[in-house]
């Protein structure tokens, strides 16, 4: 099985060919602000470097976030065109998919970036079943609002530094979170069947937006 996946929503822009397990490609870059110009550029770019094209892919994969609102909505735009026009499965996996670990007997604290003082946590128990889905918080107020007493922590995510000594005895989890990984992640998901909904974003809350004072009054014109 070929998979392609794409990986838009973190600090690092990646994007892997994985054949049967095996990577076949990988591109990874810090995260820009043109990446909608060259995404597609890459993909194409790794693709021919295989002797591949579009319709030789089995499946696809995007991370929906939550993370970098530019991010996500390219890496899904270009994923979501590319099933389309291939005919091919697309499977959206979330930034806390990316960064869960599983540790007997402890439970896992995942610290995602959101490039603001707020980070986005979610909380897994120790079967990787959920205590919190998700939220939008400062670390500070997180850690006062979430201590468990008497159990291991294991923090992982990109933001895991950020969160660090606000846990006693907590210990620090480097798992990546590049196409690579989503690729892995998305044909095990694949193969274990069951039907698969079109990935939409993966948002904890608005957008940084300003909306100028002309473009707010013709708005209220109309």
């Amino acid at each position: 099985m070929k998979c392609l996946a794409v990986n838009t929503a973190t600090k690092i822009l990646s994007i892997a060919i994985v054949e049967d397990g095996r990577v076949i490609h990988s591109f990874a870059t810090p995260e820009m602000r043109d990446q909608g110009n060259v995404l597609l550029d890459h993909i194409r770019s790794g693709l021919a470097r295989n002797d591949l094209d579009f319709p030789d892919l089995d499946l696809l994969a995007v991370v929906t976030g939550p993370g970098s609102f530019t991010g996500i909505r390219v890496g899904l735009a270009a994923m979501r065109g590319i099933a389309l026009a291939a005919n091919k499965p697309l499977v959206g996996l979330s930034s806390f998919d990316m960064f869960a670990v599983r540790t007997a007997d402890a439970i896992n604290i995942i610290a995602v970036e959101s490039w603001r003082e707020e980070l986005y946590f979610a909380v897994l128990d120790e079967d990787g079943h959920p205590l919190i889905e998700c939220m939008n918080e400062t670390p500070g107020v997180f850690s006062r609002q979430f201590q468990p007493i008497g159990q291991n922590i294991v923090i992982s995510g990109d933001a895991r530094e950020a969160v660090a000594g606000l846990f006693r005895g907590a210990q620090l989890a480097k798992k990546d979170a590049t196409a690579a990984d989503a690729a892995q992640l998305a044909i095990q998901k694949f193969q274990k069947g069951g039907s698969f909904v079109r990935p939409v974003p993966y948002y904890l809350r608005e957008a940084d937006v300003t909306v100028s004072a002309r473009v707010s009054k013709a708005l209220g014109e109309k």
